[in-house]
């Protein structure tokens, strides 16, 4: 079963003055195209991370992103806010929480002005291509163990 997801993202900004490329190039479009293959099924490590919402085309790519410290960081945010007690913690706390990024910002303000960013933004929309993998993948698994 292989299936092919077309996707717009934003374009990432290139040049000297990155800040301003980016608020430039977020009207710009590019095609992505992400293809569940059943090789996926032989690797170690999911051709995707839901939690940072990447994908990977080779499995060294995806061993690499899953023992790396930036995607173990993310890990101990999620489960931090995954334990029971997270609810009342939560809030009490100072932090509040973009549990898309899995970003902690100190005030709402802050969260506010992320939730509008074109780096926030853009993972909101991988996201929803990270599901569409998720769910081909859970097939591809289920078909491999019916045979």
């Amino acid at each position: 079963m292989t299936e092919q997801v077309m996707i717009d993202t934003p374009a990432q900004p290139t040049g000297p003055d990155n800040a301003e490329s980016l608020s430039s190039s977020t009207s710009e479009v590019k095609s992505k195209e992400v293809t569940a293959n059943p090789d996926f099924i032989t690797w170690r490590f999911p051709p995707y991370c839901e939690l940072c919402n990447v994908t990977f085309t080779s499995e060294a790519n995806s061993k690499i992103h899953f023992e790396n410290n930036g995607h173990k960081n993310k890990l101990h945010t999620w489960e931090k806010y995954q334990e029971p007690k997270a609810s009342s913690d939560e809030k009490n706390s100072k932090t509040v929480l973009c549990d898309v990024c899995w970003k902690e910002m100190n005030t709402q303000a802050v969260l506010d002005i992320h939730l509008k960013s074109p780096a926030h933004l853009k993972l909101a929309q991988t996201r929803l291509v990270i599901q569409k993998l998720k769910e081909d993948y859970r097939q591809i698994k289920e078909s491999q163990e019916n045979e």
